[in-house]
C-alpha cells in the first residue's frame, strides 16, 4: 500500500504557522503554497481574509508580495497553542 501524501488542506491556521515557523520574518504566497503542498491561489484568497482580520500584513516587493504576522495574529497563535 502506498504511503499518502502530504494534507492538501489549507486552513487559516496551517498558513499561519508556515509563516511563523518560515526562516524569514516574511514570505511569499508561492512559499507558503509549496509548503502546504497547495495552490498559490488558495493560499492568496486566506491570506487576504487573514489580512482583513488584522493577522498578517503584507507588501509588495517588485512584482511579488511578502506577508508576516501581526502582533495580533502572533497572540492569536500562542493563545492556540495555550488551548
Amino acid at each position: 500500500m502506498a504511503n499518502p501524501g502530504p494534507e492538501r488542506e489549507a486552513t487559516d491556521e496551517k498558513i499561519l504557522t508556515a509563516i511563523r515557523n518560515h526562516y524569514a520574518p516574511a514570505v511569499g504566497t508561492s512559499d507558503i503554497a509549496e509548503r502546504l503542498d497547495v495552490s498559490r491561489q488558495t493560499v492568496d484568497l486566506h491570506l487576504r481574509d487573514l489580512w482583513e482580520e488584522g493577522l498578517v500584513d503584507s507588501t509588495k516587493v517588485g512584482r511579488s508580495r511578502i506577508w508576516w504576522i501581526t502582533s495580533q495574529g502572533k497572540r492569536e497563535i500562542f493563545e492556540e497553542t495555550e488551548d
